[in-house]
């Protein structure tokens, strides 16, 4: 089993992130233990849900991917971006908590133990 440490920024999708405001850290960093990145990425999906943030079998399959520069000027995969949903109250409206989508970029790195010994 490999340790993969999720980081995740929040934001509001851009038709909507000037009528609404996310902490963009409402998703703390979190490691899941999974035999592989897809079985971690499915862990991942129920943990955000404990915290009232739905995630779609439509989203999940329509995940795009997210890309860092490295230092050598390549472009590479580091995690996704996902689109979920959330509730938000709405006192404009007199309506108690509406749904809307947000947008999750996470990044993924696995975490490897040190060998102490060695060094």
């Amino acid at each position: 089993m490999k340790n993969y440490r999720f980081h995740t920024v929040t934001t509001m999708k851009e038709y909507n992130c000037d009528k609404w405001w996310i902490d963009r850290d409402i998703v703390k960093d979190m490691i899941i233990s999974a035999d592989s990145v897809k079985e971690a990425l499915s862990a991942y999906r129920e943990k955000v849900e404990e915290q009232y943030i739905s995630i779609s079998d439509n989203a999940m399959k329509r995940k795009s991917a997210m890309y860092r520069e490295s230092k050598e000027g390549k472009s590479v995969q580091v995690g996704y971006v996902l689109t979920a949903k959330t509730g938000f109250e709405d006192r404009h409206y007199n309506i108690s908590w509406r749904e809307e989508y947000i947008e999750l970029w996470v990044e993924i790195t696995e975490e490897v133990r040190i060998d102490f010994e060695a060094a």
